[in-house]
């Protein structure tokens, strides 16, 4: 299954009206887990499919917060809300296991 349609199915959407926010939402959420494995010095260009669920989540909580960016809770009358920061480190179970998998280390400086 694509990621798109994995995040549709999960947000509930069965047209393509949305199809354009949630692949630029895709890209962002690509871009932050490549950003987080990458941290090792060695650079990968693709992310690894067993952690596309990780990018299926971001997503889902991305566009859950649309039109209320910034906002850590609201509420009105007896209903409120509370969103949590989009923290790659909750997955770091999953993504770890990439990030400290590198063949090899960039060579470069070594402090002892």
């Amino acid at each position: 299954m694509e990621i798109l349609d994995g995040v549709k199915l999960r947000i509930g959407l069965t047209d393509t009206m949305q199809d354009n926010l949630l692949n630029e939402l895709i890209e962002d959420a690509t871009a932050r887990v490549l950003a987080y494995i990458n941290q090792d010095g060695v650079i990968n260009r693709t992310v690894p499919s067993a952690v596309t669920w990780v990018i299926k989540d971001v997503v889902v909580k991305m566009y859950n917060r649309i039109g209320d960016e910034g906002k850590a809770a609201s509420g009105e009358g007896n209903v409120s809300n509370t969103w949590e920061t989009i923290d790659l480190s909750k997955y770091a179970d999953g993504l770890d296991v990439y990030r400290d998998s590198s063949q090899s280390r960039r060579p470069g400086m070594r402090f002892v």
